[in-house]
């Protein structure tokens, strides 16, 4: 792998997507198109530890076992590139929130981050600080309408109200993955609720993150992310969030 593609096996393309607010923070963020014709009985598989093997071979579909195992050859690929430790030695932990980091947890260690959607998934390694990556397939058949109590803020439902009703469709996505990016920074998740920050406001090019809830647990932590929604591939929305200093990796 070079500093601008990357091959994790034959047939599987990993590539530097160019974010240039997010390299000049120290962060990578690379993009993976599956093979779904491979199988874990390929070479590339064996870096995989026990426990990461027998959890792919436990999705009941195919796409779904290769979407994990892939995925987390190529991050331990590129991990092992940045610590010099070999990537079948590399080992992981989770931590108190369930959040996954190397072992041993100590400075200086890259933190990153995975997600995948359909024929791809993001990795985002970040050389200090804390990262979070989402994307999702922007599927025309969802009934997205149906999920906006759960994740718009007033702000954001007034943004997307305001758009053409041909627009309103990707807005949701837009919304939806740079709140997963940024909960994800934080190292929470959606378990927290999606509602007590917005990320639409006038500059609809990049989130906007507004604390709706000031008593929100973390609403004086979110405001030190950033964030970048992603051009990935059409059909896919995708954002990175990472923040801005230390304090949020130990928050």
């Amino acid at each position: 792998m070079d500093s601008t593609t990357a091959t994790a096996a034959p047939n599987f393309d990993v590539h530097l997507l160019d974010v240039p607010r997010a390299r000049a923070a120290g962060i990578e963020v690379f993009c993976l198109t599956f093979d779904f014709d491979a199988t874990l009985d390929h070479p590339c598989f064996a870096v995989l530890s026990a426990d990461e093997r027998a959890k792919a071979a436990r999705f009941q579909r195919h796409e779904d076992t290769l979407r994990h195992a892939a995925t987390r050859v190529v991050l331990r690929r590129l991990l092992a590139e940045r610590t010099g430790v070999a990537a079948a030695e590399l080992r992981f932990e989770r931590d108190a929130a369930g959040r996954p980091r190397l072992v041993p947890a100590q400075e200086p260690q890259p933190d990153f981050n995975v997600s995948h959607s359909g024929r791809h998934a993001l990795i985002a390694i970040a050389a200090r600080g804390r990262v979070g990556v989402d994307i999702e397939v922007a599927r025309t058949d969802m009934n997205w309408q149906a999920l906006v109590p759960a994740v718009f803020a007033p702000g954001d439902e007034a943004c997307v109200a305001a758009l053409p009703v041909e627009q309103r469709g990707d807005a949701f996505f837009s919304v939806w993955t740079a709140k997963e990016a940024l909960l994800k920074a934080l190292g929470v998740g959606i378990g927290d609720g999606m509602t007590w920050f917005s990320v639409l406001g006038e500059a609809q090019h990049e989130p906007r993150v507004e604390v709706s809830d000031a008593s929100a647990r973390r609403a004086s932590l979110i405001t030190g992310l950033d964030a970048v929604w992603l051009a990935v591939s059409p059909g896919y929305c995708g954002c990175i969030a990472w923040s801005r200093d230390a304090a949020v990796r130990s928050g």
